[in-house]
């Protein structure tokens, strides 16, 4: 337990600190690397988190309440990397529908967050009944940006 914390506050710092130089990305391919790579890091998190919800692996408050609070901080970081011009183009499975329908995806965005965070608080202290339906609605708002934003 202590090496994965140890690791998730290692990784979750080196995210941050990257984070406070996204806002600025020298070619549209540092920006789409940039969202993959906290992409990336959203799903190994959430995927650790379903296997509970599932019943495929043990409900352990603590590890999954740490899960729930990386993606929470991570939730926070890929938007501005997504609307940088270009980075619908190249290696990416975003579709431009993001720039066609920005405030759309903004306000998903925004709903991510605010159920990544209510995730994380339910994850404080609730059973594992308890964090089945903020899970579910993290797992909904990724269904529909997938739906309406990717190639």
């Amino acid at each position: 337990m202590k090496t994965m914390t140890r690791i998730t506050v290692f990784v979750v710092v080196g995210v941050l600190l990257a984070g406070a130089a996204y806002a600025q990305f020298a070619k549209p391919e540092d920006a789409i690397k940039y969202r993959q790579s906290v992409m990336f890091m959203i799903a190994q998190h959430f995927k650790r988190m379903g296997a509970v919800v599932q019943g495929k692996d043990a409900y352990d408050q603590k590890i999954f309440a740490a899960n729930a609070e990386v993606v929470k901080t991570l939730a926070t970081l890929p938007w501005k990397a997504f609307l940088e011009p270009g980075t619908d183009k190249g290696d990416t499975t975003m579709s431009s529908a993001v720039f066609a329908k920005k405030d759309d995806f903004l306000k998903k965005a925004e709903a991510f967050q605010t159920d990544t965070a209510s995730l994380a608080s339910a994850a404080q202290g609730a059973d594992l009944n308890g964090i089945k339906g903020p899970f579910n609605a993290v797992a909904q708002n990724c269904k529909a940006c997938h739906t309406s934003f990717r190639k």
